[in-house]
């Protein structure tokens, strides 16, 4: 028994490593997805635009209201992860191991930061690596969803100043979106032992079987038992009221700060534009992806790209300030404890 618990630690221990390894190859793919980004917007943004709007309006007390929200957020997601697992997590922990996640996610591609945010909840609060994975999942299960619902929510809010035909395009496919990942995730949960023997063959002709067989069909496993309804409830309210208000808010706020007008309902809109964006596998962070996804925005609404790039870049600059300097500090914090003679 102790030689198979030990197996079995070990082998959950070179799955995180290995993926966090992997990091090195998205960071390369990632970084050249950011460069092509910022080639486009250079060429399509009229910068000194840009820079007479900031000029023309700097608001101070915007800035505060910017640092509530943004606190509030990282105390909201510390909530939903101890949800997601169970209370086997202390709040405490969980708001380290999400501050951490947060700073590490703006500068490691392809969300690097929450695979950071699981490694450390295993190593502080001996979570099993099996159970953080599954839950991670049903985490970006639920932020999918929600991402979704805002954007839907925000294209009825803005019948009126939106293009009819791009607004009903958009309406029409969010809820196939939606549709496919219900269809996804009721395939890994209902045949998700079933799946791994079929999916092995596609990763043989794409030479990615090693890596199918260490990470994808261990996953898949594991995160058959995670996907359900129990356990995805709260953290969706959760994750849905936080999109509604302090995250609208946080956009809105840095939009006063830098001169930029924007509204509840657009500010929803930008919101999910952004979120589409950081999608696209971009480094550091999804500069060049977000700051396009949000000039985007600005053109269907029919407003200045010039705004667009403003408030992107001010609101990347920001978060990335409030959540890595935190981050960074708990991860110093940590390895000198681990580091330290006992």
């Amino acid at each position: 028994m102790k030689s198979s618990a030990r197996f079995e630690k070990e082998h959950q221990t070179n799955v995180i490593r290995d993926l966090l390894n992997h990091q090195r190859l998205q960071m390369f793919i990632a970084s050249a997805i950011s460069l092509v980004f910022l080639a486009f917007l250079l060429r399509a943004v009229d910068w000194e635009d840009a820079i007479r709007i900031f000029r023309n309006g700097i608001s101070a007390a915007s800035l505060l209201g910017f640092l509530l929200v943004v606190f509030a957020i990282a105390v909201g997601y510390a909530l939903r992860w101890q949800l997601l697992l169970d209370g086997k997590i202390g709040y405490g922990t969980s708001l380290m191991a999400t501050l951490l996640g947060l700073g590490a996610n703006m500068f490691l591609p392809a969300r690097g930061g929450d695979l950071l945010r699981v490694h450390y909840s295993r190593v502080v609060a001996a979570v099993p690596y099996a159970d953080a994975l599954g839950r991670l999942l049903v985490e970006k299960v639920v932020d999918l969803v929600t991402i979704v619902s805002v954007g839907m929510f925000s294209l009825i809010l803005l019948s009126r100043e939106l293009n009819a035909d791009y607004r009903n395009v958009l309406l029409i496919l969010m809820p196939g979106g939606i549709l496919v990942l219900f269809l996804a995730v009721i395939l890994i949960r209902r045949f998700g032992e079933q799946l791994v023997p079929l999916l092995r063959p596609v990763f043989r002709i794409v030479r990615l079987q090693n890596f199918f067989d260490r990470h994808i069909a261990y996953i898949v496993r594991n995160s058959a038992r995670s996907l359900s309804l129990s356990v995805a409830i709260l953290p969706a309210v959760v994750t849905l009221g936080m999109w509604l208000s302090v995250y609208a808010l946080a956009y809105i706020f840095v939009a006063r700060f830098v001169g930029v007008a924007l509204s509840y309902d657009e500010s929803l809109f930008v919101l999910f534009a952004g979120a589409l964006g950081l999608m696209i596998p971009a480094a550091p962070s999804g500069v060049g992806t977000f700051h396009a996804s949000i000039v985007s925005a600005f053109v269907l609404l029919g407003r200045s790209p010039s705004e667009g790039l403003l408030l992107a870049t001010a609101v990347h600059f920001l978060f990335f300030v409030v959540y890595v300097v935190p981050a960074a500090l708990i991860l110093g914090h940590w390895r000198l404890n681990r580091l330290a003679p006992r």
